[in-house]
């Protein structure tokens, strides 16, 4: 949830909401996270600062909400693990290419260190977005072709770790090199246990 609860007053507008979200979204892509400002948000939605407030305590609250607009990923099954890992992985890219995901991440893991809440937000939305990967995992425990025991959760992260790391640190980000890490993580889940952790 990324807001504050409604309190009394006049019903929100949703489209001031909506204005806000796309405001957020266009500023940050622009300036980076830094380099917004609320007032300069409340301008480009056209809404005052109050109407922002209202809705969200900060303007790190108010990035995850952003976060919570952007596309996820479509779920896929092709019935084979390093399959349905490429299709994801490439998906990931996309939304990386395409939104300003990446960047905010990497800003908001310092406000999550600040504000407990906002951590827990955080991770609720990391995890509602890589729940695909983790599906997929499961399918491929069913099929046989990872041991039942694996930490699917820690597997997501394998998965997805690289490719948040190459786009914001740099590296290969092509299909070969998106196909190479499907392959790896296959493999690796295939042969070596990774197993849930007892903590």
């Amino acid at each position: 949830m990324g807001s504050t609860s409604p309190g009394r007053g006049r019903p929100r507008d949703p489209g001031a909401g909506r204005a806000i979200i796309g405001a957020t979204l266009e500023l940050l892509t622009e300036e980076g996270y830094d380099g917004v400002r609320v007032a300069q948000l409340a301008r480009r939605a056209g809404v005052s600062k109050a109407t922002l407030y209202r809705r969200w305590p900060s303007k790190a609250w108010l990035v995850v909400a952003a976060l919570r607009s952007t596309p996820p990923l479509e779920p896929v099954d092709t019935g084979s693990l390093r399959e349905d890992l490429e299709a994801l992985l490439n998906q990931f890219l996309a939304i990386f290419d395409s939104t300003p995901v990446a960047g905010l991440l990497a800003a908001l893991a310092i406000e999550r260190c600040r504000d407990p809440s906002l951590a827990r937000s955080l991770d609720s939305f990391v995890r509602e977005r890589r729940r695909p990967l983790v599906e997929a995992m499961q399918r491929a425990v069913a099929r046989g072709e990872i041991p039942p025991t694996a930490d699917l959760d820690l597997a997501a992260s394998l998965a997805g770790g690289p490719i948040v790391m190459r786009v914001l640190f740099g590296g290969a980000t092509d299909p070969a090199a998106v196909r190479q890490l499907a392959e790896l993580v296959g493999t690796a889940l295939g042969e070596v246990r990774i197993e849930r952790s007892a903590c």
